[in-house]
């Protein structure tokens, strides 16, 4: 009796670190494979299909979804062939090639549970937010109920803005899945969003004690901290995320404003210079130094880092909006009303308070 083993793809999106001004990082999980079983009568079928099972574990895509397509070709309907080759075509970042053989997969065997899962792990990649969380339902719906469905339901709810229902989400995740150091550190960030600050820090606090090498729960536990006015223990989680990974220049950048916080503006100087050594067109760090320089009243300098963070991203309405408070501070008024007229074309709220200003 010959074996036929399922695999389904396991991919990650980017963890939600919620960074100041910051984008998020990503985690890839590798493929994981199913015990599940099966027999068939069709010999030739059968050995392509084990054919492409041996070259999907040895990362040979291409052979891989030759010899699905060809158990495919001995037997239309190979529902885990076509499962399968879905699931190689993930790994090659053909989604919309993936959900069509997924497709597949459930009209001819919709207990694939596995497959709802991956179709919606497809369409999540595709930005397909709806799709994907119908698509983790069925997958709950039809038994796969596993802590990475309940966590990438979080995500997108994270996504939508539905903060709540994202805490809940996590929740049935790591009741799953106790050690999950992800989901914690993302119900953290989603608590954070809803002003339970304490509560966000218990969480950021717990991923830790999951995985004390977890950088970016450091980093968020820090951004929690900053937001609760506790500015030496935000610099120190901020350290301890630098420590680990001695490139973080978002961590930088976020310890940098922490010192501006605890009015250190020479350390914050410091910081956000290291978050451009390592990444020279960081915006927002370029931005930030500029703020400091102007905290401390060198009003050139900040300009001129402003006028870089312009250069960087034109559409950056808080540069102007900085550059404009600085040029007011050498009496050009009329430079610093343009500033603030563009920042509030920009989208800058509260350029209207400085621009009322100008119309005295």
């Amino acid at each position: 009796m010959r074996k036929y083993f399922m695999i389904f793809i396991m991919l990650a999106v980017a963890p939600l670190t919620l960074l100041a001004q910051t984008e998020a990082e990503t985690e890839e999980d590798a493929p994981v494979e199913d015990s599940t079983l099966v027999v068939m009568e069709d010999q030739e079928a059968e050995m392509a299909y084990n054919k492409g099972i041996e070259n999907f574990q040895k990362k040979n895509y291409a052979e891989a979804i030759a010899a699905f397509t060809e158990a495919i070709g001995f037997d239309a309907n190979f529902a885990k062939a076509f499962f399968n080759r879905g699931a190689v075509k993930m790994e090659l970042h053909k989604y919309k090639d993936a959900i069509e053989d997924f497709d597949k997969a459930i009209e001819l065997d919709d207990s694939l549970a596995a497959a709802y899962y991956n179709r919606g792990r497809a369409k999540h990649t595709i930005n397909d937010n709806a799709g994907a969380l119908a698509d983790y339902a069925l997958a709950v719906e039809k038994g796969h109920k596993d802590a990475k469905v309940y966590y990438y339901t979080g995500v997108i709810r994270f996504q939508d803005a539905d903060y709540q229902g994202a805490v809940e989400a996590f929740d049935e995740s790591i009741k799953l899945d106790p050690k999950f150091a992800f989901a914690y550190n993302d119900r953290g960030s989603a608590k954070r969003k809803l002003e339970k600050y304490d509560d966000a820090v218990l969480d950021y606090k717990m991923a830790l004690n999951v995985d004390p090498k977890f950088e970016i729960a450091y980093n968020n536990l820090g951004s929690v901290l900053r937001k609760l006015e506790k500015y030496d223990d935000a610099i120190d989680a901020y350290t301890q995320a630098i420590k680990l990974k001695p490139d973080y220049y978002m961590a930088y950048n976020n310890r940098g404003s922490a010192r501006c916080d605890a009015k250190d503006y020479e350390g914050a100087v410091k910081d956000f210079e290291k978050a451009l050594m390592i990444k020279s067109d960081y915006v927002y760090a370029m931005n930030n130094l500029g703020t400091a320089k102007m905290k401390m009243k060198k009003y050139d300098e900040a300009i001129r880092h402003f006028e870089k963070a312009i250069n960087m991203d034109s559409s950056y309405g808080i540069a102007y909006l900085n550059r404009g408070i600085s040029k007011e501070e050498l009496r050009d008024f009329s430079g610093a009303c343009k500033d603030w007229a563009k920042a509030k074309e920009l989208g800058v709220k509260i350029a209207d308070t400085y621009l009322q200003e100008c119309n005295n």
